[in-house]
């Protein structure tokens, strides 16, 4: 398979009145609007009627080096009382981490409001000005029933639903 270049084009921002350390602190926490440009804002029709919806956002903040990463040690685990040294190596894929080759962001919010081309949600773990480069409404075949994951992440994931 041949590797090809292409070109994505932002359709919104995130607007949030926090800086970048406290979101850090409360990722998936955090109440903001997503500003949908208005040359995209016929594409939101009937969205007022889904509770949920998964942003596609470019975390335009991950440095050129931090892309060339594969493996990483998944830091959010510090505030769960992990030390440095009792972190694993995993991969990039193995983890939610913007650190990866395509720092693409997917976030589930909930949808408080919206008015006109505003989206107020509850939910996020984006920076101020984070592009959005697609929005997709959450429905209730997206649930995996029979999953599994790490033993370290099942016994350290404790965050109530959005």
């Amino acid at each position: 398979m041949k590797r090809r270049g292409f070109e994505l084009t932002a359709i919104g921002v995130v607007h949030v009145d926090f800086d970048d350390d406290y979101i850090r602190a409360h990722p998936g926490e955090v109440e903001g609007v997503v500003e949908v440009f208005p040359e995209y804002s016929r594409g939101l029709e009937g969205i007022e009627e889904y509770s949920h919806l998964f942003l596609f956002s470019f975390l335009d903040r991950v440095s050129e080096e931090d892309r060339r990463l594969l493996t990483i040690k998944p830091r959010r685990l510090l505030r769960l009382g992990f030390s440095p040294e009792q972190l694993p190596t995993i991969g990039v894929f193995a983890s939610d981490s913007p650190v990866r080759p395509n720092p693409i962001g997917l976030t589930l919010v909930r949808l408080i409001a919206r008015e006109g081309n505003m989206l107020r949600v509850y939910g996020l773990d984006l920076f101020n000005g984070t592009p959005i480069l697609d929005i997709k409404p959450f429905r209730s075949d997206y649930m995996a029933r029979n999953f599994k994951t790490p033993e370290w992440v099942a016994k350290h994931d404790t965050k109530p639903p959005v």
